[in-house]
């Protein structure tokens, strides 16, 4: 009798132990106000995840399936005319984010929709909740305005534009180059054990790259200068990603590059890589310039350029590349990627690799 107890006890604990394992996690919680007044709130999870949402009095109630990471805070303010604040609770594997309202609102006032992990843009799964009870019409379509760019009227993706204009040669001295920092705002892209967030780390560094290349005589326009959404908060993932393009396709860059920092699931997996898009002959020799540069300087493993279907190299017209600048998810690499030497190393390399290109 004694040993089946034990038998089952081990036999419960085991499955409690997978259960555990296996659960989603909270990894961050984010909210902001569109245009049009409408409150939105972005749950990033680790896998996909269910939630129901249930209203106690005029307390909205968003109960999700999944433990809270402890780095998330409890408790944040909102800037809204219809909620000031929010609270998560966490109990036996479910969160709670518990939204005080200002008014009580029915069921066509609110909805949510999950959004699927994206390997491309490196958004994780999330669960979305718009609140739009004080929503107002916007009197325009939506607009985009970039970092550095033109205000648009595009509600749509613009196709990719057939252009011969851009300069490929002589020198890097009154060369148009846009740069983009990857991710930004309510994205903060990849996140390495310490908390690194790739959205900082590829500012940082782009910055450093943007001061080098005007010194030598470069004009560069910046996707963005500081932690915003290109487009908006609000924005779906093509928007995003075409408000970048825009900003080149604007300024009549010469050419675009994309800086972002890599993730895997593998921890020991480290190195830099180059992608890009074969729509001029020139794409994939700016990616093996700045590729040499990189894999030339700091010993981390070279793993090569590849042509990838990436949205900001396909749809920009002039000549690009998306560079991986090493693996957040690597503790040496994080590590460095979080010195300012190797940012500074890094950019000189990058810089260094695009005054290559225009040789």
């Amino acid at each position: 009798m004694q040993k089946k107890l034990v038998f089952v006890f081990a036999l419960v604990s085991c499955l409690m132990f997978s259960l555990t394992a296996f659960a989603s996690e909270i990894t961050d919680v984010r909210w902001g106000v569109d245009k049009t007044n409408v409150l939105r709130f972005v749950v990033d999870c680790d896998k996909p995840t269910g939630y129901k949402i249930t209203f106690d009095g005029n307390t909205m109630l968003i109960t999700m399936d999944a433990d809270l990471n402890s780095k998330v805070g409890r408790a944040h303010k909102i800037k809204s005319d219809i909620a000031n604040e929010m609270r998560l609770d966490t109990s036996e594997g479910k969160t709670v984010l518990k939204v005080p309202l200002q008014k009580a609102i029915g069921s066509k006032d609110y909805k949510g929709f999950t959004l699927k992990k994206d390997p491309v843009t490196k958004r994780p799964d999330r669960i979305v909740i718009d609140v739009m009870a004080n929503k107002r019409q916007a009197s325009e379509p939506a607009k985009t305005t970039p970092a550095g760019g033109k205000t648009t009227t595009d509600k749509t993706p613009t196709p990719a534009v057939s252009k011969t204009a851009y300069r490929t040669s002589g020198g890097l001295k009154d060369k148009r180059i846009t740069l983009d920092a990857g991710h930004g705002g309510s994205d903060p892209g990849a996140v390495g054990a310490k908390g690194t967030k790739e959205k900082d780390i590829t500012l940082k560094i782009t910055q450093k790259v943007e001061e080098l290349l005007k010194k030598k005589g470069a004009k560069v326009t910046m996707t963005r200068v500081k932690d915003v959404d290109v487009y908006g908060v609000n924005a779906t993932d093509a928007q995003e990603l075409q408000a970048r393009v825009d900003v080149a396709e604007n300024s009549a860059a010469d050419l675009f590059i994309s800086l972002h920092i890599n993730a895997s699931v593998n921890k020991n997996v480290g190195g830099f890589s180059s992608y890009y898009y074969p729509k001029t002959s020139h794409d994939a020799r700016v990616a093996t310039a700045i590729q040499k540069r990189m894999t030339n300087n700091f010993g981390l493993d070279d793993l090569g350029i590849r042509q990838a279907n990436f949205y900001v190299n396909k749809r920009s017209s002039m000549p690009s590349t998306l560079i991986e600048m090493a693996f957040i998810t690597n503790a040496k690499e994080e590590k460095l990627l979080n010195s300012n030497w190797f940012q500074s190393k890094l950019a000189k390399a990058i810089a260094d690799g695009i005054e290559d290109y225009f040789k």
